[in-house]
């Protein structure tokens, strides 16, 4: 039995990365959250049965009988669909459980409600306390700060920061659902690879068994089949464990625990599948309109620009400087990550390239071996080496696409997508 020509299907993640993304803050209605528990990315409803979840691991097609009442013959069950935990409702149950990402949220809608609050031509200062300051303290108020309508200004300065780190705080949840996930799909993929391993070697265990009993193969040959069986199976073993791990480890990022029969959307990543821009200036450009520690470093610069009109003395101009230059630094930052993710990206792109070759030799490196040990001209260890082969490529595979969707994430959350 081959190794399957595929473990996936085609890639359904890639769009969503690149389209699921937080909104750009163009205005301050843009940045605004969402609304506390409500869907979002397609996720569930609050209070629905959420497949994947332990309230839908018992979900699956009716068996036969169900309507009459009468249960259906032991033999006649059919087998329940697995239930499946998608990479939006990890999103979605990621953001939503997120405490940091909750009270984010809180600190948003009060700066909405203080920047709807604030009078609209009300000026900062009221001309007769600046003159009283004046007279008792000597102290001179700038013109800038009775202009009217800087109160509404300054909220609206303080609504769009608050709006921006909300945006920062759900982007860091979603990268690390994100990775979570990943983790699981090539965990899941690797335990998918490692049982069909085992599936053949128990077919040619059979036919082996089947061969010395008329004497057309030595028991030697026998006996390396058992001992390859063993090995796949302590190896199958080793890698359900890690699967186990692996949903633990999400169910601990999204914050509800996942059933034991719960399985991850198949890792549909191909390197055909993938395509990369060439333009990385205008990756960096998007990520500078998109990308919120950018969006509330000049937020902050706007603001103390605004607070610089309204106080006197050099401590003012000092604290514009200091938000000119995190600005500055915040964008330096943000071009290195981009352009360090792209690189990153089409090196992992690369090497899939590379991996998926090697697959295709070695299952046609097995297949000959094993019509070559039918025809009587190669010998069992022939047949092992390039069974170990075979796996050991699907699993160089299976790790080259779970690193390139990574890279595809680290990417996306540079640039400011999600």
């Amino acid at each position: 039995m081959q190794i399957p020509r595929s473990l996936v299907s085609r890639l359904a993640a890639v769009a969503l990365l690149v389209s699921t993304g937080a909104a750009a803050l163009g205005a301050p209605a843009a940045a605004a959250p969402p609304e506390v528990g409500a869907p979002e990315d397609g996720g569930p409803e609050v209070g629905a049965p959420e497949v994947g979840v332990p309230e839908a691991s018992a979900a699956g097609a009716e068996p036969p009988g169900a309507e009459s009442g009468e249960p259906a013959p032991a033999d006649e069950q059919p087998a329940a669909p697995a239930p499946i935990l998608s990479l939006s409702q990890a999103l979605y149950l990621a953001e939503r459980h997120n405490p940091g990402l909750r009270m984010a949220a809180l600190q948003v809608e009060a700066a909405r409600a203080a920047m709807q609050a604030a009078p609209a031509s009300a000026p900062a200062l009221a001309p007769l306390a600046a003159a009283y300051l004046q007279s008792q303290y000597g102290l001179t108020i700038p013109a800038e700060a009775i202009t009217p309508g800087a109160v509404g200004q300054q909220a609206a300065y303080a609504y769009e920061q608050a709006a921006a780190q909300y945006q920062a705080a759900r982007q860091q949840v979603r990268a690390g659902a994100l990775q979570a996930y990943v983790e699981w799909q090539k965990a899941a993929a690797t335990a998918l690879a490692q049982r069909a391993a085992l599936e053949r070697t128990e077919t040619q265990l059979a036919n082996v068994e089947a061969a010395v009993e008329v004497g057309m193969a030595a028991p030697y040959d026998l006996l390396q089949v058992q001992t390859a069986l063993a090995g796949q199976q302590a190896a199958l073993a080793g890698a359900e464990a890690m699967e186990q791990g692996a949903r633990s480890a999400l169910g601990q990022v999204i914050g509800i625990p996942l059933a034991p029969d719960v399985q991850p959307e198949p890792l549909t990543l191909r390197a055909e599948d993938v395509v990369l821009p060439d333009d990385l200036e205008g990756l960096i450009a998007r990520a500078i309109q998109r990308r919120p520690d950018l969006r509330e470093a000049a937020v902050e610069l706007a603001g103390r620009r605004l607070q610089s009109g309204m106080a006197a003395g050099g401590g003012a101009a000092a604290q514009v400087q200091a938000a000119a230059s995190n600005y500055e630094l915040t964008l330096a930052q943000a071009r290195a990550q981009v352009t360090q993710a792209y690189l990153a990206a089409r090196g992992s792109l690369e090497e899939l390239k590379a991996r998926e070759k090697a697959v295709e030799m070695a299952r046609e490196a097995l297949r000959l071996a094993e019509l070559r040990y039918e025809a009587g001209i190669a010998t069992w260890v022939e047949v092992q080496s390039a069974s170990a082969a075979a796996l050991e490529a699907e699993a160089g595979r299976i790790q080259a696409a779970a690193g390139l969707m990574l890279r595809l994430l680290e990417l996306s959350h540079a640039v400011g997508d999600g």
